[in-house]
């Protein structure tokens, strides 16, 4: 690159400097050094847990009732667990079991709340 002679390399790095200089001024560079500057957010907190109180259970199994074919016995069946839950039992499982009897049966097993 051709310089015109009256401006010399002094003059053309003097200048350079001096517009470096009123750069650095100008809101343009401040903003980025400022975003350079700020520091990270804050972490965020959880807020404390709260305890509840945990729900109390009692559990009751039936003993192992067999299952008969005839609709009256099945029926039986029925009205003891409808008997139970009007107690406030929830039937939480129902097991089909083959003891060693041969005999197919049902185990019903119950939970409610305790109540403090």
């Amino acid at each position: 690159m051709m310089l015109p002679r009256w401006i010399s390399p002094l003059a053309l790095g003097l200048g350079v400097a001096a517009l470096g200089a009123l750069l650095a001024g100008s809101p343009l560079l401040r903003g980025a050094q400022e975003v350079e500057r700020t520091s990270p957010p804050e972490p965020r907190v959880r807020p404390e847990a709260r305890l509840v109180p945990q729900r109390q259970w009692e559990y009751r199994q039936l003993p192992c009732m067999p299952t008969a074919p005839l609709a009256r016995e099945r029926g039986d069946f029925a009205d003891k667990l409808n008997e139970d839950g009007k107690r406030g039992w929830e039937l939480v499982s129902l097991v089909e079991l083959w003891p060693a009897t041969g005999r197919e049966c049902l185990l019903a097993t119950f939970k409610r709340q305790v109540l403090n």
